[in-house]
């Protein structure tokens, strides 16, 4: 006969009930993986990061290459050597480069930012010699053939079509507006626009790589198992340096609109909800309140019980969620605050977030502090459990000035975070002032309430944006 209970679980409740709860033990140390640092006679830095146990390897290679450097009128140009790369070298040209990494297993990809290309391998540990060898050839001998350039403009113009009916991306774009000045390329979208890719041709794509796409200023990062003995002779031998290239950590100052109570508005006229981003330019890494403001953004909007969800989602019902964090950047960092609200409490719902967001109101409790502290802190192991992950944020480290060191020395900081510290981090480095504001929706409706909020309203089309 069966000795299971009544209950089907097959648990003894006279020993285990099922109302129980398990004791939780303190989590066992963790620490950021170390690193080793060479440099190559061609200026690259090559970064080993070993991490036993993990058999994906990750080759991330960072260039200096910031999407300031693009020519103003083939913005996009950057992104489009990036999608364009790996779809055929000069050796493996056309679907062959696709075929050799397919049978390696490997897969590539990577990303074009305001101060910083990516470009990266993520194969199994068997096969990281030979992946380093393509990820080289990809990089230094890419075809950029003018069919291939040519499909992936038209679907940076998809992307652009695509974002013209996006609410998030239009709040972004309107924000972005507002925070940097006109004429940086930060106010523009980081795939260029609707001019600026009429104006791409593949010769424009070819001599953008030819001239950008150098190891001096650079950083290759392999991470995983046994990557202390990895090889990197396909890089060894590259050459080329940014001299009178400009430097990608110039900021500008100032941005353009009134803090605080200017509004640009991206009209949508179907849309039935309001999305917002309110956002300013802050210190970065370097200023020693950055723990502190990290942990203030999580006890204000980065958590589901933080300050902003619970006023706007649980107590008000006015938005499914409200987000915010502080971002760095290379040099400096932006503090970011985000929702979708519905229309017709959109202005209450702006309103409502920007007092909770000013010093003004109520400090951060002792509690508030220790809960957003605590998940900063305790997420850390599971935002770096892979080679992928460990790999990028070193290679953004690198490329900032900093080493992998940093991680541990930050976490460390963010732990001995109190109130008193939150708190002063958030008056000053977060003033009513310094807000922007980005809005899309349907502006028949949302305008006249902005207004009547106090706000000034400037009302445009997606098209202004992204043309």
């Amino acid at each position: 006969m069966s000795s299971v209970g009544m209950s089907g679980t097959g648990i003894n409740s006279t020993v285990n009930p099922l109302n129980a709860r398990p004791e939780v033990s303190a989590a066992s140390p963790w620490e950021f993986p170390s690193a080793t640092i060479e440099a190559l006679g061609s200026g690259l830095e090559v970064v080993r990061v070993e991490m036993p146990g993990q058999q994906v390897v990750t080759a991330e290679l960072a260039l200096d290459v910031p999407l300031a450097t693009e020519p103003r009128a083939t913005e996009g140009v950057a992104n489009l050597v990036l999608s364009t790369s790996d779809e055929g070298t000069r050796d493996h040209p056309g679907a062959a480069m696709a075929e050799a990494m397919e049978r390696i297993g490997a897969g590539y990809d990577g990303s074009c930012g305001l101060t910083t290309t990516h470009a990266g391998i993520d194969v199994p540990r068997s096969n990281v010699e030979d992946a380093l060898v393509l990820l080289a050839e990809v990089v230094r001998r890419t075809e950029l053939a003018d069919d291939d350039v040519m499909r992936q403009v038209a679907q940076a113009r998809a992307g652009l079509a695509q974002a013209a009916q996006s609410g998030p991306a239009l709040a972004g774009l309107a924000v972005a507006r507002q925070v940097w000045p006109l004429d940086h390329r930060a106010s523009r979208p980081t795939g260029g626009t609707e001019s600026s890719l009429d104006a791409v041709t593949p010769t424009a794509v070819r001599a953008f790589h030819e001239a950008m796409w150098r190891p001096a200023g650079g950083v290759l990062v392999l991470a995983g198992e046994g990557v202390s003995s990895v090889g990197v002779e396909a890089f060894e031998d590259w050459t080329g340096s940014r001299e009178g290239l400009g430097s990608a950590s110039e900021v500008p100052a100032g941005g353009t609109g009134a803090g605080g109570r200017r509004v640009m508005l991206v009209d949508r006229p179907d849309a039935v909800q309001a999305d917002v981003r309110v956002q300013t330019r802050v210190p970065g890494r370097d200023d020693p309140l950055w723990p502190g403001l990290k942990v203030a953004c999580g006890a204000l909007g980065g958590t589901f019980g933080s300050r902003l969800n619970t006023v706007l989602r649980e107590e008000k019902g006015w938005s499914y969620g409200v987000s915010m964090f502080a971002q760095a950047m290379r040099v400096g960092g932006l503090a970011t605050m985000g929702g979708a609200f519905r229309t017709e409490v959109a202005a209450q719902a702006l309103v409502a977030g920007l007092e909770l967001l000013g010093p003004a109101s109520q400090p951060l409790s002792g509690a508030e502090v220790v809960s957003a502290r605590d998940h900063a802190v305790g997420l850390a192991p599971l935002q770096y459990d892979t080679a992928s992950a460990v790999a990028h944020q070193v290679s953004v480290l690198e490329m900032s000035g900093l080493g992998a060191a940093w991680v541990d020395e930050h976490l460390a900081a963010m732990a001995s975070v109190d109130a008193p510290t939150a708190n002063e981090a958030w008056e000053t480095l977060l003033p009513a002032s310094a807000w922007r504001i980005g809005m899309a929706g349907n502006a028949s409706q949302l305008a006249p309430e902005l207004e009547a909020a106090g706000f000034e309203v400037e009302v445009v089309e997606p098209g202004d944006l992204l043309g």
